[in-house]
């Protein structure tokens, strides 16, 4: 039968409030949760501000001796987190949505991971006793409350100090947090505190102690610890870490944080007295004397150890030295607790762990203790010290812990919202799925809340741009984001250039049986512009955006536009006075629509007709190519309707485009692509004029090839529109385009609020994406973004973090539907001997 490991160490807590603890013996401890510092991906910077941070915390704590510090892996509520969007839902779709969002996404995850936790950080500070009250006769009194409390304990009596016992500690909890705040500390609030208490116990919601620590903790089995509630049974182990001399650069804890399971980690601090009789100091000179002895007798005697006295003694120098350093000197322990409900499964993990570090590093050890687990899970209890921890200790400044990274991580993304894939550690990764399956951290995106003002955002631009090179993911990351916020209640226009979205979309449906993907599906509404169908000839005129109604303001606009699309036809910018006769006869148009005449692009050639010789040609120039080709799209008389945007999902797509490669010369476009480039401009303009259509109401925007606007003046001030609207008119635009620079000139600052970037094989462009980011231009960071596979790339989300991750579809019907190229059997051939 299972004992109870508390029947040999008893656990010290007696009694808690708000933040603090109190013990058997009289000590009063505070706790504090710190916020993690989410360290960038190959910034070096920001490791080194906050190991400065750590540092100067730890060296400003000595004066309280005891330090505790915990990672917890806790239940991160993924159901609460996702299911929690559920009032921005579709209501149209509402079923769909509670299905993969509310259903599927949660019970998937849930399931891999059992459950999915996130890692949090937690700080104890022993409060000195001392420092309550001068009064002799009141810590008398203090102590004799004790005795009587722990001999009412003894017979299971409820004995309680009341507030004011605690309100002693007011000060000195106030000045502990004041010190933590370089660490983003805050003091535990009583549920949080209760967790802490109960965790050991697997009772971690209970406030009660005897009802906490009813649990019995079976040591039969060596190095292990089976743990028995009335509920659950599982198994843990503690493993003592030894490390390696130099701590320069380890990055223990991310490296911890990277196992696919999660563990616990505890570190015991203590900081020794340097000075007096018995102090560390005075130690070690007596320890460098007494090697300082060995060696002179080893050399005189000509003996085989002189080598190890002199290694010795050397080392007792070097620590004489540290001694008379002004950094914080520490004695510690760190142990790593791993548990599961299968011991096969927790022997596995354990394996994996001493594996992993050993990898990691050669010079750290492991050890599972065989016949000290109760001591050890005794030991890691909130509220005790070092104690017995004599075999284990570690010596290092304040320095050299701070070179751990305890309270770091990799988060990224959104606190809730929906699952598109996983954040990634510094290492790397050959394929998507290597890289996913390595990760536990899950990457959330929530797109209705970035203009909301977020606590803590950088930005309250809710447009995302996505970059890259073809091939390397962005396209598939487009419409994971499409598909899932099509299930939110935003009206949603994609804008599909490459005509391929309906086709996958179409050919899916072809062979998935799921009701709720078929609904899905078939919830967007396609729109095929055709310039042979007679029916579309002008539905993206740019003038028609123009009536009675519209501001004198909106004129240079369009002005600009519709030069810069008959500027594809035909150049006029060289010839100054055919030039102006243009820019007079489109300002006149602009004028007539604004007086309410019903005239269109077409009677800009009329006014050219009736100007100077070299007006009148290129207005029989026009007059020739426009009608016979997809330009006609864009030139009414205005007479046609615009096109309108009545559904709540629109895909638009333009067939006969032929859209330049981004690299592409513009000496060497063909009339097609020239006139493919007025079209996608037209549709920049329609882009505008949806997101403004209802600030009411939530609007998005999806657009492929954005690039395309950047390539013209005219391109980019439509653009630079479309991004204004943003948080004022309560609309979104997500743009995938192949450089980064297309996002990142002079007139994009601030406008996008989030942005993910694929690996390029340009490497100035690799340099240009480091530097977008805030990394610095390293041959060891532009190698990290080559890395960077198919699925991989950089991610910087509203609260201006940036890492790595890795997208992923959960769903293999979706899988199916956001394919962008059909492998032929080649190809699988070539893979099958990868």
């Amino acid at each position: 039968m299972g004992q109870k490991a508390n029947i040999k160490y008893e656990n010290p807590v007696v009694q808690y409030q708000d933040n603090l603890l109190l013990t058997t013996i009289g000590e009063v401890w505070a706790y504090y949760q710190l916020k993690p510092f989410q360290i960038n991906v190959a910034n070096s910077e920001d490791r080194r501000q906050y190991k400065r941070s750590f540092v100067s915390v730890m060296e400003r704590l000595q004066k309280y001796d005891d330090v505790d510090l915990k990672l917890l892996p806790v239940d991160m509520d993924l159901k609460g987190r996702v299911q929690g969007t559920s009032p921005d839902w579709a209501t149209d779709i509402a079923d769909v949505a509670q299905y993969y969002l509310g259903q599927e996404t949660v019970d998937i995850l849930e399931d891999e991971f059992s459950p999915a936790v996130t890692d949090e950080f937690y700080i104890g500070v022993k409060l000195k006793s001392n420092n309550i009250d001068d009064s002799l006769k009141e810590r008398f009194q203090f102590g004799t409350d004790l005795v009587l409390k722990r001999l009412a304990e003894t017979f299971k009596y409820q004995v309680k100090f009341d507030d004011k016992f605690f309100s002693r500690y007011d000060v000195m909890n106030e000045d502990v947090l004041a010190i933590l705040r370089p660490l983003r500390a805050t003091k535990v609030s009583t549920k949080k505190l209760q967790y802490l208490l109960g965790n050991t116990y697997k009772h971690t919601h209970v406030a009660d102690f005897n009802n906490m620590r009813d649990t019995v903790f079976d040591l039969s089995k060596t190095g292990i610890i089976k743990r028995e509630t009335k509920d659950n049974t599982d198994y843990l182990s503690h493993l003592v870490l030894n490390l390696p001399d130099r701590l320069d650069k380890l990055d223990l804890i991310p490296e911890l944080q990277s196992f696919k399971f999660p563990v616990e980690v505890h570190f015991k601090l203590h900081f020794p007295n340097r000075d007096g009789f018995k102090s560390i100091k005075q130690k070690t000179k007596s320890a460098k004397g007494r090697y300082k002895e060995e060696l002179r007798d080893a050399l005189t005697s000509d003996d085989d150890s002189s080598t190890r006295s002199e290694d010795n003694y050397d080392m007792a120098q070097q620590l004489v030295n540290i001694m008379e350093d002004k950094d914080a000197f520490i004695e510690w322990v760190l142990v790593v607790v791993v548990r599961d409900e299968s011991i096969d499964n927790l022997k596995n993990k354990i394996r994996q762990i001493k594996t992993g570090l050993s990898s990691f590093d050669r010079d750290i050890d492991v050890f599972q203790p065989s016949f000290n687990q109760e001591l050890l899970l005794y030991q890691n209890l909130p509220a005790t010290n070092l104690g017995l921890f004599e075999r284990w200790r570690q010596y290092t400044t304040s320095p050299a812990l701070a070179e751990l990274m305890f309270g770091t991580s990799h988060d990224l993304g959104s606190r809730t919202g929906f699952y598109i894939g996983r954040v990634l550690d510094d290492n790397e990764y050959e394929t998507s799925d290597s890289a996913v399956a390595s990760s536990r951290v899950l990457l959330l995106i929530n797109l209705m809340i970035a203009n909301k003002g977020i606590k803590g955002a950088k930005t309250d631009s809710p447009h995302l741009a996505i970059t890259g090179d073809t091939g390397f993911g962005k396209s598939f990351l487009v419409k994971i984001l499409l598909l899932n916020i099509a299930m939110f209640n935003v009206k949603l226009l994609y804008i599909d250039p490459k005509q391929e979205v309906k086709l996958w979309f179409t050919e899916a449906l072809k062979t998935e049986t799921n009701p709720y993907f078929i609904k899905l599906m078939n919830s967007f509404h396609y729109v095929t512009l055709n310039a042979s169908d007679k029916d579309n000839k002008g539905v993206l005129d740019p003038m028609l955006t123009i009536d009675a109604h519209s501001s004198p303001d909106e004129i240079p606009n369009v002005l600009t536009l519709v030069k810069e699309m008959l500027e594809q036809v035909q150049p006029v910018s060289q010839d100054m006075a055919l030039n102006t006769d243009l820019i007079s006869a489109i300002k006149e148009v602009c004028n007539q629509r604004l007086a309410g005449q019903r005239v269109g692009t077409l009677a800009i050639i009329d006014i050219l007709k009736n100007g100077s010789d070299s007006a009148q040609k290129l207005a029989y120039y026009y007059e020739t190519v426009i009608p016979d080709s997809m330009m006609k799209l864009a030139f009414s008389d205005g007479s046609t309707d615009s096109i309108s945007f009545d559904y709540r999902r629109t895909i638009l797509e333009v067939t006969g485009l032929d859209l330049p490669e981004a690299k592409q010369d513009m000496r060497t476009y063909t009339e097609t692509q020239k006139y493919s480039i007025s079209i996608m401009l037209a549709l920049g303009k329609y882009l505008e004029r949806f997101g403004r259509e209802n600030t009411k109401e939530f609007s998005a925007e999806f657009i492929d090839e954005a690039w395309i606007f950047s390539t013209s003046s005219a391109g980019s001030k439509v653009f630079n529109s479309i991004k204004r609207l943003g948080r004022s008119e309560n609309n979104m635009l997500a743009y995938a385009t192949q450089r980064v620079s297309d996002v990142n000139d002079k007139n994009s600052n601030g406008q996008y609020g989030q942005i993910f970037a694929f690996n390029s094989t340009d490497d100035n462009e690799r340099e240009n994406i480091l530097k977008h980011f805030g990394l610095p231009v390293t041959k060891n960071n532009i190698d990290m973004v080559k890395s960077l596979s198919k699925g991989q790339c950089l991610f910087r989300d509203i609260y201006g973090r940036v890492g790595k991750v890795a997208i992923h579809s959960l769903f293999d019907e979706w899988t199916t539907a956001l394919k962008t190229v059909d492998p032929n059997e080649g190809a699988r051939l070539e893979e099958q001997y990868g």
